[in-house]
């Protein structure tokens, strides 16, 4: 039976903050540099940026090494992802605004403030229903400003049958492109990654549905970045709506 995440899990936490946040995204890094950049070409010093599924800080810390002075509400349902994300992010001082709760009813939490001019999902919509995320980018766009920016880097559904030898080759040379030796501990064998995801309950939409979604909240949305099955999407609420 698919299972779930143990987000709310200090061991699982602690495994995934130490090894695992790479080893099924071996691309990982060039992703996060590329969204940090998007945000420190656009940010201004006392930007504050919400975040959804914020996790273990580690996408803050990116952040607030390139962008001094820029604050992040951080909105994650594990009190344990986000103890990592205090311990990390403590030498910023209160640069970072723990949120507890789901993004589902971001209504419902006490979030700091706005306006908004950027908000960001890293690696987070996959866990929630496709209903649930029509209402979270819906809440997003009302939180935004007008000209505000919506970053959603996640996964999305891919051919994995009909196209296997070909994503075998992708996931084979990124792993290379990361410096990982595939089957051993630190890295993971195209098998296993298959594996490992026909046993989550996730769910994961594709490229096409999640654009549809975004622009149907009101966005003006692009895909910035594919590549095997991760995207970066560009949702920009109109500047006069």
């Amino acid at each position: 039976m698919p299972q779930k995440d143990a987000w709310a899990d200090k061991d699982f936490a602690d495994r995934w903050d130490g090894k695992n946040h790479f080893r099924d995204n071996p691309d990982r890094e060039e992703q996060l540099d590329l969204i940090v950049s998007l945000l420190a070409d656009g940010c201004g010093d006392d930007s504050l940026i919400l975040d959804l599924g914020s996790g273990s800080g580690r996408v803050e810390e990116l952040i607030f090494e390139r962008i001094p002075g820029a604050r992040v509400a951080g909105v994650d349902s594990s009190p344990s992802m986000l103890d990592i994300a205090r311990k990390r992010l403590a030498t910023f001082g209160n640069r970072f605004i723990p949120v507890v709760g789901g993004m589902g009813d971001l209504a419902a939490l006490e979030l700091p403030t706005g306006p908004y001019a950027f908000a960001i999902s890293v690696q987070a919509l996959h866990e929630v229903s496709h209903e649930e995320k029509k209402k979270i980018m819906a809440d997003v766009y009302a939180l935004l400003e007008p000209g505000g920016v919506f970053f959603v880097l996640d996964r999305v559904a891919f051919e994995g049958e009909a196209l296997s030898g070909a994503y075998r080759s992708v996931w084979d040379r990124l792993n290379r492109k990361a410096g990982i030796k595939e089957g051993t501990k630190e890295g993971m064998s195209y098998e296993e990654y298959l594996k490992t995801y026909r046993e989550k309950d996730d769910h994961v939409a594709s490229l096409e549905d999640q654009l549809s979604w975004l622009r149907g909240a009101g966005f003006r949305a692009s895909c910035l970045y594919l590549h095997y099955n991760r995207a970066l999407f560009a949702a920009r609420r109109p500047a006069g709506g």
